[in-house]
């Protein structure tokens, strides 16, 4: 009999925070270690992870012993104080078997003007960027600017969320809180860092990425029906508007489902409550949710 809980929340352990030269304070602040962190800046916090060295806990023991094997999914919240490098993440290698790497950015917070770069602007191909590339990379300052307007510059704020398929060209602004859900690979190949020291994979980067890749972009701004699902080739996120839901879980044994309160409390049958900004892995269902604002719930395709 499977005794495991319908319902884990995460929980702060030595690998969860990961500190990061773009990342900001309020995650340290979030998970009670700030005097801990004071001299350091949290870009990630790894609230459901099984990846080997960054295994998450809940209940107390490490989370892949909770759910009798591994995560299809790896769940984070980021923090960015300034933009984060401009990177590709790889598909899928049939060959080897190794994940690629799609990714979902939940919005939670997003200062005025800041934006995330996904895609090619129109108009740039390949070549083009990669001559943008070189000359950013050879002189930062000059060129820096000139390699990001090759890139497709989309606004963001609280209650948006985007899908970068894998091989998207991308980069994640300053002045941004996200959760985010994705494969659970830790493959990423920057093309520029704007002249920091950690390395750059030029050459993998450009030839993995698709140039003719683009993000998709929910907005709550147009406005649509109260529940809407946004797939990808691997993820699959339903968001949820005001309102009661039922979400089934439908096959034996069920994936887990990532639950983001985005906007607003959500409560989850008669006793627990998800406040906004925080996320619960739902393990049985079906789910009866009622949403104040709005929900991402998410999972990986089998």
């Amino acid at each position: 009999m499977d005794a495991r809980p319908p319902l884990l929340r995460p929980e702060p352990g030595p690998r969860t925070l990961k500190v990061t030269p773009w990342g900001g304070r309020r995650l340290a602040r979030l998970r009670g270690a700030a005097s801990e962190y004071a001299d350091a800046t949290v870009g990630e916090s790894w609230e459901f992870s099984t990846l080997p060295g960054h295994e998450s806990l809940a209940l107390g023991r490490p989370l892949s012993a909770v759910l009798g094997g591994p995560l299809p999914f790896l769940a984070k919240l980021i923090d960015t104080a300034t933009p984060l490098s401009v990177q590709v993440h790889p598909d899928d290698d049939a060959a080897t078997g190794t994940p690629g790497k799609e990714e979902a950015w939940i919005i939670l917070d997003a200062e005025p003007g800041a934006r995330v770069l996904a895609g090619l602007a129109p108009g740039v191909d390949a070549p083009t960027l990669a001559r943008a590339v070189s000359r950013a990379n050879a002189d930062p300052s000059a060129h820096g600017r000139a390699l990001l307007s090759c890139l497709r510059s989309v606004p963001v704020r609280a209650g948006m969320v985007v899908l970068i398929p894998a091989r998207t060209v991308h980069a994640i602004g300053g002045g941004i809180l996200l959760a985010e859900i994705q494969q659970p690979s830790d493959c990423t190949y920057r093309l520029h860092d704007y002249g920091s020291e950690r390395p750059i994979h030029v050459e993998r980067a450009l030839a993995t990425l698709d140039p003719a890749a683009q993000p998709r972009i929910w907005d709550p701004a147009a406005r649509g029906p109260a529940r809407s699902r946004l797939h990808g080739k691997h993820l699959r996120l339903d968001v949820l508007g005001p309102g009661r839901h039922e979400l089934p879980l439908e096959v034996d044994p069920a994936p887990p489902l990532l639950l983001i309160a985005q906007r607003g409390a959500c409560q989850i049958g008669a006793r627990e409550t998800l406040a906004a900004g925080e996320l619960a892995l739902a393990l049985a269902g079906p789910l009866a949710l009622t949403v104040e604002g709005q929900v991402v719930a998410g999972t990986l395709a089998r």
